[in-house]
C-alpha cells in the first residue's frame, strides 16, 4: 500500500501538473485478524513466513510495485508541452497489509494475494485519482480539469511456465465519479532468465510485454515493454534492475484519459 503517481511518467518541474495519488484498501483489516488467528499456533514464522510473497504487478505494467527512477522521451506527447524529456521518481504502490501461512498455501493480504503450486491469485481495491496541478493550468488556461475519483476492485491470475510467467488482469470500478466506462482488463508475459556471470555479478535477463484496454477508450489497447538485466540477492527476493522502457497508447494520465501517448526510455529500478 502506499502512494504513488497519478500517472506513469512525471511532468517536467516547470509544469507541476501531477499530485499523488493515494491507494487506499477496499477491506477491512478484520479479514487479516480472522485469518491470522486460526494459523498462529501452526507453525514458526506463520506471520510474514519466507513463503508468502508480496503482491507485484507484472514487469511491463505502468503501474509499478516497485522503486524506479526513469528518463524518457516522449514522442507524442499527451500533455500541452508536447514532445520533450522527462524524468520520473516513482514509488512503489503496493505494500502487504500481513502475510500468513496456513498449510502449504501462504496468503498475503495486499488486499489477497493466494499462492497454490503454479498458480497466483490476487484480489486489489483501491482508490484512483488524478487532479491537475494550478501551475499547469495557470500556464495552459484553456485545458479544462477533470476531477477523476474512482473505487476499483481487481482480480488478478498468474501461472509460472518454468522462466515465464503469464498473467491476466480484470478490473471494475464499483464507484465512478467521472462516469465514464467502468471495465478494463489486461493481459501480460514475464520472462526472467537463469543467472549468468557478467563482471563478477550474477545477472538474470528480462523481457516483459503488457497490453491492457479500458471501456473508457472503447477498448484501445495500450502496449508497454522492458528489456534489460536484473540482479537480486541470494534468496530471489530484493533486486535491482537496469531495463529499457516503452509504451504506446492511451496516456495512463487521466487528465488526458482521450489521448494517445507514446514513448521510450531507461529506468533503474529497486524491488524490496
Amino acid at each position: 500500500m502506499g502512494l504513488r503517481t497519478s500517472r506513469e511518467k512525471l511532468s517536467r518541474p516547470r509544469g507541476g501538473y501531477n499530485r499523488p495519488a493515494f491507494q487506499g484498501p477496499a477491506l477491512g483489516l478484520a479479514l487479516a485478524v480472522a485469518a491470522a488467528g486460526p494459523a498462529a499456533g501452526q507453525a514458526e514464522r506463520v506471520i510474514f513466513p519466507d513463503a508468502a510473497r508480496r503482491f507485484e504487478f507484472p514487469l511491463a505494467a505502468p503501474r509499478a510495485s516497485a522503486m524506479v527512477g526513469r528518463i524518457i522521451h516522449v514522442s507524442r506527447g499527451e500533455s500541452a508541452f508536447g514532445a520533450e524529456w522527462e524524468a520520473e521518481p516513482a514509488l512503489g504502490e503496493v505494500w502487504p497489509l500481513l502475510a500468513i501461512a496456513r498449510g502449504r498455501v501462504p496468503v498475503t493480504l495486499h488486499l489477497v494475494t493466494v499462492d497454490a503450486r503454479r498458480w497466483r491469485l490476487g484480489l486489489e481495491g483501491y482508490h484512483e485519482s488524478s487532479h491537475l496541478g494550478d501551475e499547469y493550468h495557470d500556464r495552459f488556461p484553456t485545458i479544462a480539469r477533470v476531477n477523476w475519483s474512482r473505487e476499483i476492485v481487481g482480480f488478478w491470475a498468474g501461472y509460472a511456465l518454468g522462466d515465464v510467467q503469464l498473467r491476466g488482469n480484470v478490473s471494475y470500478a464499483a464507484i465512478d465519479a467521472v462516469n465514464v466506462g467502468r471495465g478494463g482488463g489486461a493481459l501480460a508475459v514475464d520472462y526472467i532468465g537463469h543467472r549468468r556471470g557478467l563482471l563478477g555479478k550474477w545477472l538474470e535477463p528480462v523481457l516483459a510485454g503488457y497490453a491492457e484496454a479500458q471501456e473508457y477508450t472503447d477498448w484501445t489497447v495500450t502496449w508497454s515493454g522492458r528489456a534489460g538485466v536484473r540482479l537480486p540477492d541470494a534468496d530471489g527476493r530484493r533486486t535491482f534492475a537496469l531495463l529499457l522502457n516503452f509504451l504506446d497508447g492511451m496516456s495512463p494520465q487521466r487528465q488526458f484519459f482521450t489521448r494517445r501517448t507514446r514513448y521510450a526510455g531507461i529506468e533503474v529500478r529497486f524491488d524490496l
